[in-house]
């Protein structure tokens, strides 16, 4: 095949490179064997990387398109928000800044240059000039507690990112339960509204033979615009809703979100229970965090008060005068000196350590009323939810009893054993529940989110 490719390229007169070009012109794969054969070994491999990228761009770009298709579920719309919020992504860069601080705190100082020089007085005078260096050498328990305070910065970082989460999660939550009593509200109006055109639809035939006074024929046209204008407000508020959950998720507009059927599973979700805090609120590890980094920078004021060692070396040229002969002679001397701290308990820095360790003081009096202040703030939230969802569930069994009336009803005013008024007065107080019900459960899951932050329940991170 290669051959055939190559002669019929050299019987058009051209060479074997611009031959095999105009014949495999006509295809990617024709060209792909001009790679092959042309000895382009450049082009050869960007046609192997285009042909990887679009099985890639195949492969992936259809799960995500069924990533937007499928409905997402609460904890996938929370990790979802995860991965899209940029204050998330910017603080996973934050153990760099850590690293750095470790590495830098364990440096050695750059050595100093000295430069010594004697000026003569008069132009028979002795003088001298000299140049060294000198490196100081920290000690090194002041290292390690400085590299030791760096790394605390580090941990610092993740727990942040954790809060981060959480605080996102609470968030997605509000708008995730308060989509699912929209939609509820809507499903509601739209049953309404179906079974008043129903209705009306079968009193029309009747008013038409004069058996439907127009008193209840125009009290049915109220309630059905009435239902009308309920459902078109019910789809405003959960056009609303979405597109601020989808804003939040920062999702495409045309993204899958199936909210419908979910408040009586909601309803019935298991209530948090009351555990330790420090492994599910951040707050209180970063509070712990700040005793930790109080007591390090402590730790590190009191090694800071004794100094460093520091060696130096030079050479330095004299010239001085000869006792014996009287003249004016050059001599070179190396030179070595060290300094050392002053013993004893003199503390330069003394003000300093009073200071850290009255910061020391004030973080652990902070973890404290933090760590008492989250348990108040679970408690009272526990409380609220625990007293509500039982009172929730039966106005929702009072719901289904009194949804039965009207349909229980409407064949009766059918056959003429009630009047239309007596039919309207039970469909009225069955919306009037129903509404009353969805409000009480609008509060429950508002009461039941801010549990749930309170516990510091997310789904697993990553």
């Amino acid at each position: 095949m290669w051959r055939r490719l190559r002669r019929s390229a050299e019987s058009t007169g051209l060479s074997s490179a611009e031959g095999l070009c105009t014949c495999v012109r006509s295809s990617r794969l024709e060209r792909l064997i001009y790679g092959l054969l042309g000895g382009d070994p450049i082009f050869l491999s960007r046609c192997i990387m285009l042909m990887f990228f679009r099985l890639f761009l195949s492969f992936f770009g259809a799960t995500l398109v069924l990533g937007q298709t499928d409905p997402l579920s609460l904890d996938d719309a929370i990790r979802l928000a995860w991965a899209n919020d940029p204050t998330v992504a910017a603080l996973t860069l934050t153990p760099e800044l850590a690293r750095a601080r470790e590495t830098q705190a364990g440096l050695r100082p750059n050595p100093e240059r000295d430069v010594r020089r004697t000026v003569p007085a008069a132009s028979d005078s002795e003088w001298s000039v000299g140049v060294g260096l000198t490196q100081r050498f920290p000690r090194r328990e002041r290292v390690e507690l400085a590299r030791a305070y760096a790394l605390l910065g580090g941990e610092a970082a993740a727990w942040e990112l954790r809060e981060r989460r959480r605080l996102l999660a609470a968030e997605v939550r509000r708008l995730w339960y308060d989509q699912a009593v929209q939609h509820a509200r809507l499903s509601s109006a739209q049953r309404t509204l179906t079974l008043q055109q129903e209705l009306v639809g079968f009193l029309q035939g009747r008013r038409a033979a004069g058996e439907v006074a127009d008193a209840e024929w125009e009290l049915f046209q109220i309630e059905l615009a009435r239902a009308e204008h309920t459902v078109v407000l019910a789809q405003a508020e959960v056009a609303g809703g979405e597109g601020a959950l989808r804003r939040r998720l920062r999702l495409v507009t045309n993204a899958s979100l199936s909210l419908a059927g979910q408040l009586d599973r909601l309803v019935d979700r298991e209530v948090p229970a009351e555990g330790d805090l420090s492994s599910t609120r951040p707050e209180l590890a970063l509070a712990d965090l700040e005793v930790r980094r109080a007591e390090a920078a402590l730790a590190l004021a009191r090694g800071e008060s004794r100094g460093d060692w520091s060696v130096g070396a030079g050479v330095d040229f004299e010239r001085r005068s000869n006792d014996a002969t009287g003249r004016l002679e050059s001599q070179p001397r190396l030179g070595v000196s060290a300094s050392v701290p002053w013993p004893g308990e003199r503390v330069a820095n003394r003000g300093d350590i009073l200071e850290r360790a009255a910061l020391l003081k004030i973080a652990e009096a902070t973890r404290e009323a933090r760590r008492d202040e989250l348990l108040i703030e679970l408690g009272s939230a526990l409380a609220a939810v625990r007293t509500a969802q039982p009172a929730v569930q039966r106005y929702r069994a009072l719901l289904a009893s009194a949804s039965e009336l009207p349909r229980k009803l409407g064949p009766a005013y059918a056959r003429g054993e009630v009047t239309g008024f007596q039919l309207a007065q039970a469909r009225l107080q069955h919306v009037t529940i129903e509404a009353e019900f969805l409000a009480a459960a609008a509060r429950y899951l508002a009461n039941l989110a801010d549990a749930e932050s309170a516990a510091g329940l997310v789904p697993a991170q990553p």
